[in-house]
């Protein structure tokens, strides 16, 4: 870490040495923002509720109160007063119990863009924004998995808008009553959600959101000028979707999501009309990552998982004892992960920015490989768009 900025008050006092400077001048040291600032957390005024059915219901579009700088937005999500026997949930359930869900600004324009939720339980797990082994959403202490007797649940997950607690970088500011950031947000159909529906009441899903942000600072504290907004202000980290038809044998997939940094890539295949434990086999092994048609990675896909549980500790013994695909703590079936943010102590997040890939508007980003079967590659980017010097 960089040492603190230093400004002069300008006053300066004594006569001038011998060098032609005057002695006694006074050096007083920036506070940075995190300690100039404090944590905020408050309800988004955002509590709804909706019986599920078999089609998709819009939550609706909603206003983030106006407060200091957003950090992060956290959803309960609860599912209720189910009855029915044999309820089993769907691969991706119940994190898939939300659907489109967006974060944008106050003109419209995407921040953060989520197809399910259950990619934004990817984005959460696999996303380096906090301490890994509280990241997995299957391990917080909402978490309960869906109930065979009535298909009740209940998670917590968080979309998160600021990249590293170390500084606050990527906080963005929202004190502007009039021009508000907005979330919007539906509720899936029972048919994606369960794999055996409960066949007598399905239950009433309630989604309560939270949004964690940082405290204005005053400009200055007694003899010390404070930092008043977080390192290159308006840097903006984005969560983008992308799928992709892919057909069986050698493939090369162009992705389109360049002219930022990448910072992570979340790769998921479902093996057509099935499931992503299929799709698991069916990836390419080995798969080659192109830029600009050089080669720079060719990943076996034994040493991907390796590579993954390296740098978070998910799928490694406990004991003798692994934990299963798609179990907390476990990898996720049909999921691979390549980041560019590990170079701080070699697990994902809290990075000095340093292995961020810069890519252009023209850049080819590219993957290769021979896939078993036909199927759908969804692919997660988050790509960070930089306002300032945003390296330490």
């Amino acid at each position: 870490m960089t040492a603190p900025a230093v400004v002069a008050t300008g006053q300066r006092t004594g006569p001038p040495n011998a060098n032609g400077r005057r002695g006694n001048s006074q050096v007083v040291a920036t506070v940075p923002f995190i300690r100039a600032s404090g944590e905020h957390i408050e309800p988004a005024g955002i509590d709804v509720s909706r019986v599920m059915t078999g089609s998709v219901q819009d939550f609706g579009v909603f206003d983030i109160p106006a407060y200091g700088f957003l950090r992060s937005l956290t959803f309960v999500v609860t599912a209720s007063g189910g009855v029915g026997a044999g309820v089993t949930a769907a691969e991706d359930g119940p994190w898939n119990v939300l659907s489109n869900i967006a974060l944008t600004e106050p003109n419209g324009a995407q921040i953060q863009a989520f197809n399910s939720g259950y990619d934004m339980f990817l984005s959460q797990k696999w996303g380096g924004y906090g301490y890994v082994g509280g990241s997995d959403p299957r391990t917080l202490p909402p978490y309960s998995p869906v109930a065979a007797g009535s298909g009740n649940f209940s998670f917590i997950l968080r979309m998160n808008v600021e990249m590293s607690l170390r500084d606050g970088l990527g906080s963005l500011p929202n004190q502007n009553a009039a021009a508000t950031f907005k979330l919007r947000m539906q509720l899936n159909a029972s048919t994606a959600v369960y794999g055996v529906v409960p066949g007598t009441t399905l239950p009433t899903v309630r989604v309560r959101v939270t949004q964690y942000a940082w405290d204005q600072p005053n400009p200055a504290d007694g003899q010390n000028a404070n930092q008043t907004s977080p390192p290159a202000i308006n840097t903006t980290q984005f969560w983008s979707t992308q799928v992709y038809n892919v057909n069986a044998g050698a493939q090369t997939l162009r992705l389109t999501r360049v002219g930022n940094y990448l910072r992570n890539l979340i790769l998921v295949f479902r093996r057509a009309g099935t499931s992503r434990a299929n799709g698991q086999a069916d990836f390419p092994d080995p798969l080659t990552i192109l830029i600009d048609a050089l080669p720079v990675a060719t990943v076996e896909r034994n040493n991907f998982a390796t590579i993954m549980s390296e740098r978070t500790g998910y799928g490694t013994a406990v004991g003798t004892v692994f934990p299963a695909y798609d179990a907390p703590e476990g990898l996720d079936n049909g999921v691979f992960v390549w980041d560019y943010m590990h170079e701080f102590n070699g697990t994902l997040g809290m990075e000095n920015r340093d292995l961020w890939q810069p890519t252009l508007g023209s850049s080819r980003f590219e993957l290769q490989g021979t896939f078993a079967n036909a199927g759908t590659l969804t692919v997660l980017t988050n790509d960070v768009a930089i306002a300032g010097n945003v390296f330490i």
